[in-house]
């Protein structure tokens, strides 16, 4: 059995519209720790009853449509959003920025473990999850809302990668296996490689503006034109207050869900003295948000040609995950499009149970590094699931070069760690200094893409001063600059001239300084939850 110290990790599915802690038990079984309202998830919902104290959970998703000026939801969606981040522009209650927001949701969720459970020590290292496809700024900033609650952040792992370790360790024989993430307010279609504990991804995409709450929202504008029709009246739903806004998405969210359990859902929705009632059928609700899910469909398309480029071209099966993959709907449709058996394997509670597995075995790869270095002793060995795996990055990340050029230098769904390295020249006489603009992007084909034209996302600009590149340093001078993603899909850069390690830090808008991390653990650490 694994000694204490191992099972004092935890996995956190930190979500769009539902999060999640797990732990690895003293029966080496992956659980989920309930919250305090006695249920597995806690809706990502911050209501900020004042400036130090905020709600967070069901009971702030209640105050949605009665005070939805002070209650946030989906900030997940606003992960890696610049101008969210600038606390001076952002309309969220006192100026909190998502990273901020994110820290409240994961400190109710350990706080209720903490309170409820029989855990030795408080809740410190964890695991959390985000999106596959999220880039280096995202990442970035999940990792810092883990620090600003006061937790240590073991590490980030993929969802759908978290899911496969959960499903996979289950799994004796080598199988591909497509992992088809629908959440509340995110889409995955990630393809892995299983093999007992090792789990290797092949391909992964996915949009972050994409999942149940647009299924949601199609169902919303559904039943206001119904009750425009039946009424004489011509809302538009973009036009309406938030609080009636708010008030037919909740009801929409339920009717999506009865939907999901019966063949008919019973529609009642009241507005300014006027109401609508009339009987839903499951297939209506289909057609009006079939378009959401083709798109679905689509990048699950994209990510098997990718898998099939690269040699995988047989899947054995297709794992469903994420709350709204529940919708009939969704396992018709994939089952109707891949030919391929299809199971929906718990889907609300299998990230957070992996990255618990993950974490367990992080923290004792950590422990085992700390004993080689000379750090106290020995850990003893775990018991449970052990797994090992093999990661890739779900972005291309490029130097941008003369004219307007993007030089691409590692390619989205390489394995990772990974590194590449190339050599570039100054281009004037007596230059003082070098900027290294550096992009994120999605192309993918390294043999046609790697000079590209400048079309997309910067995601960092640094100014080399350290080079003092004078009269004697003129036009043709060389510096050799290194791309490297860790495991975790985090990008570091660094440069040298000759024999010189140029001192290069990305500073990426809306990740923290140490300061600007110090004032939001600061705040959080006040924050009544």
């Amino acid at each position: 059995m694994a000694n204490d110290k191992s099972r004092a990790v935890y996995g956190i599915d930190l979500g769009t519209t539902y999060s999640c802690i797990a732990q690895v038990n003293k029966f080496d079984e992956a659980v989920v720790l309930r919250n305090f309202e006695g249920d597995a998830t806690t809706p990502s919902v911050v209501y900020f009853e004042s400036e130090s104290n905020m709600i967070v959970g069901k009971e702030a998703k209640s105050m949605l449509p009665v005070e939805p000026e002070k209650t946030v939801s989906f900030i997940k969606r606003e992960i890696g959003n610049d101008d969210a981040f600038d606390k001076s522009k952002n309309t969220t209650p006192y100026h909190c920025d998502p990273v901020e927001i994110s820290a409240l949701i994961l400190k109710k969720l350990v706080k209720d473990a903490n309170d409820l459970g029989d855990n030795p020590e408080p809740i410190k290292d964890v695991v959390i999850t985000c999106p596959a496809y999220f880039g280096n700024k995202e990442r970035l900033q999940t990792k810092q809302a883990g620090e600003s609650a006061g937790l240590n952040v073991l590490g980030i792992i993929n969802e759908p990668t978290a899911a496969a370790i959960s499903y996979g360790l289950k799994v004796s024989e080598r199988r591909t296996i497509l992992v088809y993430d629908l959440g509340g307010g995110t889409f995955d279609v990630t393809i892995i490689v299983v093999n007992g504990g090792a789990i290797k991804v092949i391909a992964t995409g996915g949009d972050h503006h994409l999942g149940g709450v647009d299924w949601d929202t199609e169902l919303a504008k559904y039943v206001l034109n119904t009750f425009n029709s039946q009424n004489g009246t011509s809302y538009d739903f973009e036009s309406l207050s938030a609080n009636a806004k708010y008030d037919l998405l909740v009801n929409a969210e339920n009717w999506k869900k009865n939907l999901t359990a019966r063949q008919t859902a019973k529609i009642n929705f009241s507005y300014e003295g006027k109401s609508v009632n009339f009987d839903l059928p499951r297939e209506t609700f289909f057609a009006i948000t079939n378009d959401k899910l083709e798109e679905t469909i689509d990048e699950t398309r994209k990510i098997i040609d990718i898998a099939k480029q690269k040699g995988y071209n047989t899947i054995d099966e297709i794992i469903l995950v994420g709350g709204s993959s529940r919708m009939p709907q969704v396992k018709e449709r994939v089952e109707a499009e891949f030919g391929l058996p299809t199971r929906l394997t718990d889907p609300d509670e299998c990230v957070a149970k992996g990255a618990a597995i993950y974490a367990m075995n992080e923290a004792y790869a950590q422990a085992i590094e700390t004993w080689q270095n000379g750090g106290g002793d020995r850990p003893a060995p775990i018991d449970g699931d052990r797994t090992r795996v093999v990661n890739v990055t779900s972005k291309t990340y490029g130097l941008g070069i003369v004219d307007n050029k993007v030089e691409n230098m590692i390619f989205a769904n390489t394995s990772l760690p990974t590194s590449y390295s190339s050599t570039f020249v100054t281009i004037r006489d007596n230059q003082s200094a070098v900027i290294l603009p550096i992009y994120e992007s999605d192309f993918t084909d390294a043999d046609n893409e790697r000079v590209v034209e400048d079309k997309f996302c910067r995601l960092a600009t640094e100014e080399i001063s350290e080079l003092k590149i004078t009269g004697n340093h003129p036009k043709g001078t060389e510096i050799s600059v290194t791309f490297s993603i860790d495991n975790e899909g985090i990008l570091s850069v660094n440069a040298s001239r000759d024999t010189d390690v140029i001192d290069f830090t990305l500073k990426i808008a809306g990740v923290k300084n140490e300061e600007e991390l110090q004032a939001s653990k600061d705040f959080i650490g006040r924050a009544n939850v």
